[in-house]
């Protein structure tokens, strides 16, 4: 009998012993000291500079071979072009070697009126498939020879350079007809179908 009390005495102690176990749960880490060094040791800066370059030089780079750069091609001197061929302007006989009725504008830069009366007749020449020019009658490169050539214009009105004007040439260098002021591009489209059908 004393056998199975002190065999229950155990028992109990076993159990009273599991449950205040389970009852505290898991024990809380405690925190590390704090171990604060006799002698402060500072940082160097070139120390903190260096592992980064080392890092760097751990990864090998592939090597860039680069191509020779071609040399550019040399740019073709512009032809030196006379402001004066066979006594009239340069821009108007060569359009005139191009065709046999060239349309030529007359105006002045900075006038809007003179703008759109240029912008039409460019317009009423491209419809009837000829050339156009346009002569700044400001430019005494350009007034100075074509004041020569319409020196024999049929009336007093044809040897004025006013502006806006538009001129109709026949080749080698008549002049077929004037059209002063503004004028739409359909009469410019005419006035050179007019100089086509007279040749």
């Amino acid at each position: 009998m004393r056998i199975f009390a002190a065999a229950g005495l155990v028992a109990v102690l076993a159990l009273g012993g599991g449950f205040m176990l389970l009852g505290r749960g898991p024990s809380e880490p405690s925190a590390a000291p704090v171990i604060k060094p006799l002698h402060p040791v500072k940082k160097h800066p070139a120390a903190a500079k260096k592992a980064p370059l080392a890092a760097k030089k751990a990864k090998p780079k592939a090597k860039v071979v680069a191509k020779p750069k071609a040399k550019p091609a040399p740019k073709p001197k512009p032809k030196h072009v006379p402001a004066v061929i066979d006594g009239m302007p340069s821009a108007l006989a060569l359009a005139l070697r191009g065709g046999s009725v060239v349309v030529a504008a007359l105006y002045a830069p900075g006038s809007s009126v003179d703008e759109l009366a240029r912008a039409e007749a460019q317009a009423g020449a491209r419809a009837a498939g000829v050339p156009f020019v346009a002569l700044d009658v400001t430019s005494e490169r350009v007034a100075a020879p074509l004041t020569s050539l319409l020196t024999g214009g049929a009336s007093a009105a044809d040897r004025v350079l006013d502006d806006p004007a538009v001129l109709v040439f026949k080749s080698p260098k008549t002049l077929f007809v004037r059209l002063s002021g503004w004028n739409d591009r359909d009469t410019v489209a005419q006035a050179v179908a007019n100089a086509l059908s007279a040749q």
